[in-house]
């Protein structure tokens, strides 16, 4: 291109060259479920804005007023209010997309509101002849309309529903998250065990399934009193603030929560012990809760439904997470590079800048390393010419300490050395 032609001083400002790859948003979860919005609202066309949108709550004191009062039979008020009770030093509640797909002008007996009628079909959602819409289809727009991802998806007292399941497990897919699901209440230890089996409903080797036995109790936000509530409200809120407190590469596992006041049946853990519920829940891929002498209710197995058919990490929760967010990261990092001029400095900036962020995550020792290389024996020059270029990651988030063994040995000698004997 000619240069136009001047005389004296000038600055020209470069834009190019290194830039920074940022991590992206771990702790937001997309929800779906029932809401009693006819308090809030009185007319149709008031309540329209509250059915089948996205409805972003940051703060507890939010619930109430977007979604409404705690009622009796509706699952969003009580599943926020779970989430927001969970706090890690200090840190809890995260970002909650909540959609209410419950409308009390459709689902009624006679004239009154009645969430049971809503169904396995209202929750997964659809999309109308317009293009809108509804259910958990709205996840799939949320990076266009928040700039974000879930990163969590739940629906408490729906998730049993094999529909519901299933279609979380395609937007989970879809969008690089985990969801969580709930096993029925009134199952024995074995029955639970049972339903992993081949004719069982929870027979999955999904990693980003995340399934949750038994029922927690808690105190009932409507009553005061103690009740039963779906496990995978509880779980959500303690990912959500573990991820706040000490990173998305923590297991979730292990974590007391504090509001939880008993279980739906006794879960037998005793320290040391193989045969013991807990170990036979998490030794099939089910997320369990223990309690012992002075420990309070914890969350109990770190391992998604991958296990036990999976053999690699990634059946481990926090791997799946980091990559999941490692991924993301440079994809979002790669948008801004997309379209400029392939020149073998821009194409050594990009390898340097994922590199650089890579290195930081060893730092935060989410990773015990990564490289990421501009693939040159994969790029060949019909590639290059044609557009086309090839990197390589490599990496592997930390690992936990899942299991602890000490072998134990009587030294004899010992004796002989604190009593100062001949032999």
């Amino acid at each position: 291109m000619a240069e136009n032609f001047h005389h004296g001083p000038e600055i020209v400002e470069h834009r190019e060259g290194n830039g920074v790859v940022r991590d992206v948003k771990s702790a937001v979860t997309f929800i779906v479920g029932t809401a009693p919005i006819q308090e809030l609202y009185d007319t149709p066309a008031e309540r329209a804005a509250a059915i089948n949108k996205r409805i972003v709550l940051r703060r507890k004191d939010q619930i109430a007023e977007l979604l409404g009062p705690h009622r009796a039979g509706y699952s969003l008020t009580e599943a926020c209010e779970a989430m927001f009770n969970k706090v890690q030093s200090g840190r809890g509640g995260g970002t909650i997309v909540a959609v209410n797909v419950f409308d009390p002008d459709v689902h009624k007996e006679g004239t009154a509101p009645d969430p049971t009628k809503v169904t396995a079909a209202d929750i997964v959602g659809a999309y109308s002849a317009g293009g809108q819409a509804s259910g958990f289809k709205l996840a799939r727009g949320m990076f266009n309309s928040l700039g974000y991802f879930p990163k969590i998806l739940c629906a408490p007292r729906f998730s049993t529903l094999a529909g519901v399941r299933a279609e979380m497990e395609v937007q989970a897919t879809d969008l690089s998250a985990v969801y969580i699901a709930d096993l029925p209440s009134g199952l024995t230890v074995q029955q639970a065990v049972e339903q992993r089996g081949t004719t069982g409903a929870y027979n999955t080797s999904s990693m980003r399934a995340l399934l949750c036995y038994p029922h927690l109790k808690a105190i009932d936000p409507v009553t005061a009193e103690e009740s039963l509530q779906p496990y995978s409200q509880h779980l959500a809120g303690m990912m959500i603030a573990s991820d706040l407190a000490y990173g998305y590469h923590y297991s979730p596992s292990n974590r007391q929560m504090a509001d939880v006041t008993g279980l739906e049946r006794d879960i037998e853990f005793v320290p040391g012990r193989y045969d013991s519920d807990t170990n036979a829940l998490n030794e099939v891929g089910l997320i369990t809760a223990m309690n012992y002498f002075g420990s309070g209710y914890r969350t109990w197995g770190n391992r998604s439904a991958a296990f036990p058919t999976m053999t690699t990490p990634h059946q481990f929760i926090h791997v799946r997470r980091v990559l999941d967010m490692v991924h993301e990261a440079a994809l979002f990092y790669l948008m801004d590079k997309i379209d400029r001029p392939a020149s073998k400095n821009f194409l050594d900036d990009i390898e340097e800048d994922v590199d650089a962020f890579l290195r930081k995550k060893q730092g935060e020792e989410a990773l015990y390393g990564g490289r990421f290389r501009f693939d040159r024996e994969k790029t060949t020059s019909r590639d290059a010419t044609d557009g086309r270029f090839y990197y390589r990651l490599d990496c592997m988030p930390v690992g936990i300490t899942e299991r602890v063994t000490v072998d134990s040995y009587l030294d004899t000698s010992l004796a002989q050395t604190a009593l100062g004997l001949a032999s």
